[in-house]
């Protein structure tokens, strides 16, 4: 998924250089300076000043052209409707979207902000998040053609876990050679494994939401830009622009902005606020809420991308979202009608 895989992190957050014949495509003047963003884990991104102003360079790896230029169409026009939405720059002639030797490349203006995490946001601002979101939504649907077919995704299998389990834990040094991430990895299989007999009977079934549309796909506290007072001045990162349930983004949305990242879970009174402000402006059925409580704690429970990447792909550079998404797993399992009354019924 990324183009930095095996190389060390200094290495990475240095990152490559932005090739120079790529700024020519675009009205911006010549590169005064060029910054590497190494925060992004799908495409390369630059911030580049020149003699006319500040840009980020975007270019696209992991994403075919088809689909870049949809997501650009859509921007463009979430932005003219007045949404916080940055729009890519045209070329000299036009055109958003550049293709040389070097690969796929768009241009940005550069937006000043900073990133929070949700638990820096007050009560109010994580309703103005969620409503944020009931806008995006809504927006969507009123600009694209209604989505057909929406489905819940496919259940995670417990069996081929299993299967991913025993291969992960073969992958392990030898118990004298482990560090610390190591063994934290064989204790979380270990665990897992047994959890998954545990709770085999909790598998959700396959079914379609009520309501489906098309959903930014990743929404969360790095793809979102504040101004000093706390409010949301860009929706960045719109690669994974798709149709889907709802209801699915909601949720995945607020364990992904709201999570402690250790063994506290997820703070429930500002993912609560957050589930409420969207249902001030879209509001979704209570079920598919529900249903998107327990597919995605399924997921979860089923889920080891993070030692896949590390251990069957020589990957370290995701290690530190691992102990927080491990203990999330344990803790959403225990609380998990507190999360549901949270995220699902107000």
């Amino acid at each position: 998924m990324t183009a930095d895989t095996g190389r060390s992190e200094a290495s990475r957050r240095s990152g490559p250089g932005l090739p120079l014949s790529v700024s020519r495509f675009w009205p911006i003047g010549a590169p005064t300076g060029v910054r590497y963003l190494a925060e992004g884990l799908m495409n390369r991104n630059w911030q580049v000043t020149t003699s006319t102003g500040v840009f980020f360079v975007k270019q696209f790896l992991d994403i075919d052209r088809a689909q870049i230029g949809f997501q650009q169409e859509v921007t463009g026009r979430l932005a003219a409707s007045g949404l916080p939405v940055p729009a890519a720059m045209a070329t000299v002639d036009g055109a958003r979207l550049v293709c040389t030797e070097e690969g796929r490349f768009a241009v940005y203006p550069w937006i000043a902000g900073r990133h929070r995490t949700g638990l820096e946001l007050t009560a109010g601002q994580c309703g103005e998040l969620g409503e944020l979101l009931g806008r995006v939504h809504q927006a969507l649907g009123d600009l694209l053609p209604p989505a057909q077919g929406v489905a819940w995704k496919p259940v995670a299998d417990p069996a081929s876990a299993q299967e991913l389990i025993e291969t992960l834990l073969g992958r392990l040094p030898p118990p004298r050679s482990r560090d610390a991430f190591d063994e934290l990895a064989a204790r979380v299989l270990v665990e897992r494994r047994a959890m998954l007999v545990e709770l085999a009977d909790r598998q959700p079934p396959d079914g379609r939401p009520r309501a489906g549309g098309h959903v930014h796909g990743d929404f969360h506290a790095l793809n979102l830009l504040y101004d000093d007072a706390g409010t949301v001045v860009a929706i960045l990162d719109w690669d994974r622009l798709t149709a889907g349930p709802l209801a699915a983004e909601v949720v995945r949305a607020a364990t992904l902005l709201f999570g402690f990242g250790d063994e506290r879970g997820l703070d429930l009174d500002r993912a609560g606020r957050f589930v409420a402000g969207y249902q001030q402006v879209f509001p979704l059925p209570a079920e598919d809420l529900a249903g998107a409580v327990w597919r995605l704690w399924w997921e979860r429970l089923h889920d080891f991308w993070m030692l896949e990447w590390r251990y069957l792909r020589g990957d370290q550079s995701c290690d530190h979202l691992f102990p927080g998404a491990a203990a999330l797993v344990v803790w959403w399992t225990r609380h998990y009608d507190q999360v549901l009354t949270a995220l699902a019924r107000g």
